[in-house]
């Protein structure tokens, strides 16, 4: 982007983001109900963490310790207000609603990434297919 196509109206800085030795890996906007959602790592000791923030002023509304313990951590908006975590170059998937950790799952192949597709589906790619899943209905 050129310098007149955008202008920044805020920015935040560690500590305010995370501290000095953690990285922000992901973000992703879920814009209904204007929450980002971060995937951060302690470079010290490889742990990952989920952070979903206002968008408002990215103070931390809610945030978890994941169970990863290799490779990279996505984070991709689902339909219902939900995200999952994929952990890439790894196997399992971590779906938060509500904030909670509502399943986290084994896949059988090695994941790359994730999105959503419309109300109902999602796709994940592996390391050689894309795979389309339907999410379960609500009663």
């Amino acid at each position: 982007m050129g310098a007149t196509s955008c202008k920044i109206v805020n920015r935040f800085i560690p500590p305010n983001t995370c501290a000095v030795y953690e990285g922000i890996w992901c973000i992703r906007s879920q814009e209904s109900t204007n929450l980002l959602g971060l995937t951060v790592m302690d470079a010290r000791n490889n742990q990952w963490r989920v952070e979903l923030r206002s968008g408002k002023d990215c103070s931390i509304v809610w945030k978890s310790v994941l169970p990863i313990q290799f490779g990279d951590c996505e984070i991709t908006i689902l339909p219902n207000e939900e995200w999952v975590i994929v952990n890439s170059c790894g196997i399992r998937l971590i779906q938060i609603a509500n904030q909670k950790v509502k399943a986290a799952v084994e896949y059988e192949r090695e994941l790359k990434n994730a999105v959503g597709i419309g109300k109902s589906y999602f796709a994940i790619r592996t390391k050689n297919t894309v795979e389309i899943h339907r999410m379960k209905q609500l009663k």
